[in-house]
């Protein structure tokens, strides 16, 4: 079986590719032209490069692949276009391509965040790639990380605690009542690889997360307590949060808009996982 994983050469897209290898699985990757990351993939893989945006350029790795993992996107920007050109243009593109191939099977890599009652652009970019993929006539499956934590990735945990350990006083937006359910990335690629695998996850959404649930104070409280030192933790009341362009400064600077810094202080992102533990012997482990 030969599987394709746009964006392998990320963090989680590694980790994916090691976790694919020692199933048995032959590995291509669709990685941006000259990037560097491209060259600590493991050597059984097979790259390709090509922009996921550009449908050309990407179009020939698609060809003698029996699945697609498509992980491919912006994360985080000041920049809402890119959210649109990569996120919801570059999904098309790989579903065209799929279909274009003869590709039956995709796997989309969406994001907790589209479950949030009122939506990022971000959040907005993901859940337009889950409708690309639903309404592809492929055989797929869409999995929604929670906050990732680990291996050197999860860009989101890393500003985060960054921002905890800055200052000697946390700052942080209606207290850090907000329910998170984070997921060590370990745990996440072994989920991601069970739902691409199995045929019978076809036509079905999973939550990937952690087992715990905690709050964005309790884990601030454990981020401090990792790294040996301690945080008071300060409210701040929404009413004057919302208003602070400095808030945004803090936790991502020019990587994140306001809006979606302030997003994930906001809304609760602690999902329901017995459908993947049914489903997929999903067993992850306590991440912080």
């Amino acid at each position: 079986m030969r599987i394709l994983i746009t964006g392998g050469a990320g963090v989680v897209g590694k980790a994916l590719c090691r976790e694919l290898l020692t199933r048995g699985v032959c590995v291509r990757v669709l990685s941006l032209p000259g990037d560097t990351l491209a060259k600590s993939l493991p050597p059984q893989v097979e790259l390709f490069e090509g922009d996921v945006s550009d449908y050309m350029s990407m179009r020939p790795a698609f060809d003698g692949v029996d699945c697609v993992f498509h992980l491919a996107a912006v994360l985080l920007s000041n920049d809402v276009s890119l959210f649109e050109k990569v996120n919801v243009g570059g999904t098309r593109n790989v579903v065209s391509a799929c279909q274009d191939a003869g590709v039956r099977r995709i796997l989309y890599v969406s994001s907790i965040s589209v479950t949030y009652p009122v939506l990022t652009p971000y959040g907005k970019s993901k859940l337009a790639g889950e409708s690309f993929v639903k309404d592809s006539g492929l055989d797929w499956t869409i999995v929604r990380p929670s906050l990732v934590i680990g291996d050197g990735g999860g860009a989101e945990f890393n500003m985060f605690a960054r921002y905890v350990l800055r200052f000697p006083v946390c700052v942080l937006p209606g207290g850090g009542k907000c329910l998170k359910r984070p997921v060590r990335s370990v745990d996440l690629v072994k989920g991601i690889a069970c739902a691409g695998l199995c045929d019978d996850a076809c036509g079905k959404t999973y939550a990937l997360a952690g087992p715990e649930v905690m709050t964005m104070a309790e884990m601030a409280a454990r981020v401090a307590a990792s790294a040996g030192v301690r945080r008071r933790i300060v409210s701040l009341p929404w009413s004057i949060a919302k208003r602070l362009a400095v808030l945004k400064n803090w936790i991502g600077g020019e990587k994140v808009s306001a809006e979606q810094a302030l997003a994930g202080f906001l809304y609760d992102a602690a999902p329901d996982i017995s459908f993947a533990q049914k489903d997929l012997e999903y067993c992850p482990e306590r991440a912080l």
